[in-house]
């Protein structure tokens, strides 16, 4: 197979799968396997049974589950080569750059945990953007006092202070096994020799033109040169994001925030009069956080602290959800999704009240995950009745204290397992591409709150914005690691993820049927019920009657998640967006 290139490899194993899969069809309806199982006779089991039309990939020696095929498959081949999770895991995130553009990303951030298991030991990687030192809310107000939320959404101050390839290099740095030149090496080729345009990447162009329209350097980087949009199976040469994958893989993250890549984003930034400095770059650090967990039916699930707040939602949404019996209530009927949307807009309420970067300030941890509100928000909730979001209000944890992104999961033989999300905040981040260089840079300025100045996520120099961001870790009551997973999707993030661990946790399903399974999303500002196709009718119709507002809304999340049981790995990859693959290591 070595002569064939990776993108050869990726269509051999997908025309195999396709064969295979017909192969196992045949045989399930041939005539001999019928006869063969004899129904007459109890004693006599099926030669094939199958409980479940949705299966995960199965692997003994790894597992890589990521958004994009390509990414998947150079994950694994790093794997294979003796890499370690991280090292495959750092691999991954530089090629979804390549392969990803609208979330995989140089110029955005993320979070990381990580589970060595030799050590028994989750470590949490905070890689969040932060606030430029020139950046002022005032900057951003309109003749009025209003907010102008262009500015903060597209273009060069829309832009935070980058933290991605100071993220993966630092994970690499302290617990990689492979030379860093070689797991940067894949995404260096696909940069160069270019990649095969897929019908996905070549919807997400067309849209993203539009915004892109305002900047030269974008429109270079993304349109052919006739400006035309690139159609799928064409080839998608990035040969300046080439440039700084090599500088990168010479010089380490020092490129991007003191070397070559810097003195470009600078020059362009000051050229822009927008906020990026070379000591903002050069002063950016990797927060090492304690990570945050709960129990939760005899599970300890482990997600990110702030800056995160998807994290610390998902771990209350847990603790409220341990005082309901969800197992008694079949999976996906209008009991167990009015229960679960009750939690979620209580839980969204709290998500807004308090968090912010606890370098700046003191979030209520403890107090938030603590049982004595859990029993509380869970005593508010009418099991016969919704709920309207106009009676719901944050609750204060301190009383009780003693959209677009991509995810991905890797664990490696070793048993170590990664669980890493990264953003460039909106599909394609700001729009914005630094001349010469390929990076598209993000745009979390927008997500401080800019209503209240005092709030605690409020916009100051140096400080991180929260985000909804939860890779997420889940061990049994012996503390083996069973699940890795995450997810994009914005304020449904940390909703997506708590729906996969009742599939699995509460209801008793393979990680694939976890996966498959339609989702909900019950926010705190608007009413709306939203439920995925798929949901029952008569599940719909009884949750109306119960006062809930249905509507039925696009898919929700795209989780990448892994699962092991008796040493065994089994792989989901979300069908909900196009081109995500699961790939085992035998």
């Amino acid at each position: 197979m070595g002569k064939f290139s990776l993108q050869d490899r990726i269509l051999f194993m997908i025309i195999l799968r396709f064969i295979l899969s017909l192969c196992f069809s045949l045989i399930l309806l041939s005539p001999v396997v019928v006869l063969a199982a004899d129904n007459t006779n109890p004693q006599q089991p099926s030669i094939i049974r199958y409980e479940s039309i949705h299966h995960p990939v199965v692997g003994q020696s790894g597992m890589v589950v990521t958004q994009n095929e390509i990414a998947t498959q150079i994950g694994l081949d790093i794997l294979e080569q003796g890499g370690n999770a991280v090292d495959s895991a750092v691999a991954v995130g530089f090629a979804l750059a390549v392969t990803l553009p609208r979330a995989g990303n140089l110029g955005g951030s993320g979070y990381m945990l990580l589970y060595l298991n030799e050590l028994n030991e989750t470590i949490s990687l905070d890689f969040r953007s932060v606030a430029p030192a020139a950046a002022r809310l005032e900057d951003f107000l309109n003749e009025e006092g209003e907010i102008d939320y262009d500015p903060l959404t597209y273009g060069p101050k829309a832009a935070a202070v980058p933290g991605t390839v100071a993220g993966l290099y630092a994970a690499w740095e302290r617990y990689g096994l492979m030379d860093w030149q070689d797991i940067l090496q894949p995404a260096i080729d696909l940069a160069t020799k270019g990649i095969t345009v897929t019908p996905d990447l070549a919807y997400a162009l067309e849209q993203a033109v539009p915004v892109m329209s305002a900047y030269p350097s974008s429109i270079e980087i993304y349109t052919k040169e006739n400006s035309d949009f690139y159609q799928s199976n064409e080839i998608f040469v990035q040969k300046d994001l080439a440039w700084s994958l090599q500088q990168i893989s010479e010089h380490g993250a020092d490129a991007f925030y003191k070397g070559a890549i810097a003195e470009k984003i600078t020059e362009f930034m000051k050229s822009e009069n927008a906020y990026i400095t070379a000591d903002d770059l050069a002063n950016y650090k990797v927060r090492d956080r304690a990570p945050i967990s709960t129990i939760y039916r005899d599970h300890r699930v482990v997600s990110m602290p702030p800056s995160s707040t998807g994290g610390l939602a998902l771990l209350q949404m847990l603790n409220v959800l341990s005082e309901f019996d969800l197992s008694a209530m079949p999976q996906g009927s209008a009991n167990s999704i009015h229960i679960i949307a009750e939690v979620m807009k209580r839980v969204n309420a709290n998500r807004r009240k308090g968090i912010g970067d606890m370098d700046f300030v003191h979030v209520p941890i403890a107090g938030m995950l603590s049982d004595s509100l859990a029993t509380d928000i869970a005593s508010d909730i009418n099991l016969s009745q919704a709920t309207s979001v106009n009676d719901i209000e944050g609750k204060d944890a301190l009383h009780y204290e003693s959209p677009d992104t991509t995810h991905y999961s890797i664990v490696d033989k070793e048993g170590n397992g990664v669980s890493l999300t990264y953003t460039l905040g909106y599909s394609f981040g700001s729009g914005l591409v630094v001349p010469g260089t390929g990076i598209l840079l993000d745009n979390q300025m927008r997500n401080f709150y800019h209503r209240e100045p005092e709030h605690a996520n409020a916009m100051l120099p140096g400080k991180r914005m929260i985000s909804t961001m939860a890779p997420t870790l889940v061990f049994d009551k012996d503390n083996n690691l069973r699940i890795v997973t995450g997810t994009p999707g914005g304020s449904r993030i940390h909703t997506s993820i708590l729906q996969v661990l009742i599939n699995v946790i509460d209801y008793g399903l393979n990680i694939a049927e976890a996966t498959h399974r339609p989702r909900i999303y019950q926010g705190w500002r608007s009413a709306e019920l939203g439920l995925e196709q798929g949901i029952s009718s008569n599940a719909a119709e009884i949750l109306a009657n119960m006062g809930h507002e249905i509507e039925i809304q696009q898919t929700m999340g795209s989780t990448q998640s892994i699962m092991i049981i008796n040493e065994i790995l089994y792989g989901s990859a979300d069908p909900r967006r196009p081109g995500a693959l699961a790939l085992g290591l035998d």
